[in-house]
């Protein structure tokens, strides 16, 4: 797989985040992008001194982590709906395709 699609999947991931952004009246807020940050930052602030709430932080962030991987995956924006929504539906297929296809090289079971 070529590098430049990769990358024009991610510049048109992020055009599409600061389209949906201009109506919304906040720049990478509501998005995938935005659930990832505060959960990454919400590290931070975990209390260290007690196993109990830690590990449950922990957990809880993961899991955040998760959904704005899913959110980014699935390309979440207001701006989909109605019609448009076969868009979403495209790009959540090609982003798939191209994951399963950076997993299985990195496994190096392709088909050459």
């Amino acid at each position: 797989m070529r590098a430049a699609w990769l990358i024009g999947l991610a510049m048109a991931y992020v055009l599409l985040a600061v389209i949906s952004g201009i109506p919304e009246g906040t720049f990478f807020g509501g998005t995938g992008v935005a659930t990832l940050w505060e959960s990454i930052t919400a590290f931070q602030t975990l209390d260290v001194t007690n196993p109990v709430t830690l590990g449950a932080g922990i957990l809880m962030n993961l899991g955040k982590i998760f959904v704005g991987v899913f959110e980014i995956l699935s390309w979440k924006f207001s701006f989909f709906v109605g019609v448009w929504i076969i868009f979403r539906v495209l790009m959540f297929a090609i982003s798939l395709g191209i994951i399963i296809t950076l997993l299985l090289a990195i496994r190096g079971t392709g088909s050459s």
